[in-house]
This record gives structure tokens, C-alpha cells and sequence, in this order.
């Protein structure tokens, strides 16, 4: 999270907005972004693990409660143009990885 955050400003630049979401609820929520000091990454609480699993494919470990890492980088008309599924610390989108991506289907894009 704290990756995007501080691609924040890149990623408006490029038209383009990180959103992150927890099963946490909220006062939870809002103590992790202050601990991270997130400025620019929204940060929504309270997700359903079942029901992002369902609507998304993401893994989940329903003994803990938790949603795995999922990634997504969506198309502008909101249709997943890529997705990255985690159950650990590795294989995660990183800020730098997905403005790339971003900005190549920008290009070919405005080349069609």
C-alpha cells in the first residue's frame, strides 16, 4: 500500500487512481493508513471476504478471516484489463510495474 501511496501523484498524472480495500473494520482501517501515514491511497474498510472472493476469484483463509492480496489494473471502462492473485508477500503488482502497464495501453490505445 505504501508503494502506491507514494505513486500517488504519478498516477494522476497519467489519469489513472489506486484504491485499496480491507476486511477490517473501520476504526481498524483508519489506524493502519495513519500508522503507514498514507496521504493519497484510498483506503476502504469493512469488505466481505466471501463476497470479494466470489465477485473476483481471490483467494481467502476462512479460518483467519482474511482476503489474499489481489490486484487489479481495470480499463477504463471498467473491465479487467490484468489481474494479479497472491497468497503470500510475493507476486504482488508493485506502483512502478502497473503505471508502466498503464501507460502502454494508454499508448496503443491512442495509436488505434
Amino acid at each position: 500500500m505504501v508503494d502506491f501511496d507514494g505513486a500517488g501523484p504519478l498516477l494522476k498524472m497519467i489519469d489513472a487512481t489506486a484504491i485499496a480495500f480491507s476486511v477490517d473494520d473501520r476504526e481498524t482501517t483508519r489506524q493502519l493508513a495513519g500508522s503507514l501515514q498514507l496521504r493519497t491511497l484510498q483506503l476502504l474498510h469493512s469488505a466481505d471476504p466471501d463476497d470479494i472472493a466470489s465477485m473476483t476469484g481471490a483467494f481467502t483463509e476462512p479460518r483467519r478471516g482474511i482476503l489474499h492480496a489481489t490486484g487489479f489494473i481495470l480499463a477504463p471502462g471498467g473491465e479487467v484489463a490484468q489481474a494479479c492473485y497472491s497468497t503470500g508477500p510475493i507476486g504482488r503488482f508493485t506502483a512502478m510495474d502497473t503505471l508502466r502497464s498503464i501507460r502502454f495501453a494508454q499508448n496503443l490505445q491512442q495509436q488505434r
